[in-house]
């Protein structure tokens, strides 16, 4: 990862966080080279120390950095989106971004029928696609706000598609692999 263009690393809750955001980072139209999931932190109370501890200096340090904390709600979202927000520094609010499912990614798993890093990969999808998809799915569709956020960071330099926003014209799920 080059520290001196803009790059995203993500910090993964746990290991089926970290499968998600690998079928993420494989879909041809993400530029794998600008993004770097980095090991399990093993629960969010863990992704938020290790945000504050590394990334905040981190994201001081290299400018062009933003930060995917990517963490299971357990239907606990207000309450620990509050506390996710209480620890990202205001100078880095446009460059820190939270979103998980809002149980867990078994629940996902099972409700969607599709593996981890199949989740992964058809949300990258929807986003080239333009559309809201698999985003939409009750698990997910809080993450709408943060999505958009996050879209507007980073589109220029990490996908290759003409949106990634809250479209809505992708409904289907493709099964990789």
């Amino acid at each position: 990862m080059n520290k001196f263009v803009q790059h995203i690393l993500v910090i993964p809750g746990d290991e089926a966080d970290r499968e998600i955001a690998g079928g993420f980072v494989n879909h041809e139209r993400v530029d794998d080279r600008r993004i770097q999931v980095v090991p399990v932190a093993r629960g969010w109370p863990n992704v938020l120390t290790t945000f504050e501890d590394e990334y905040i200096p981190r994201l001081r340090k290299y400018p062009l950095g933003h930060v995917v904390m990517l963490v299971d709600f357990d239907d606990q979202g207000v309450v620990r989106m509050a506390r996710f927000q209480q620890v990202i520094p205001d100078d880095l609010t446009g460059r820190v971004f939270v979103v998980g499912s809002s149980r867990n990614p078994e629940a996902l798993k099972d409700a969607l029928r599709l593996s981890a890093e199949q989740i992964g990969w058809q949300l990258a999808e929807d986003c080239a696609l333009g559309g809201a998809g698999l985003w939409q799915h009750e698990q997910l569709q809080h993450n709408a706000g943060e999505r958009e956020r996050l879209a507007t960071a980073v589109q220029a330099f990490l996908l290759s598609w003409p949106a990634f926003s809250s479209g809505t014209n992708s409904n289907v799920v493709r099964r990789t692999g």
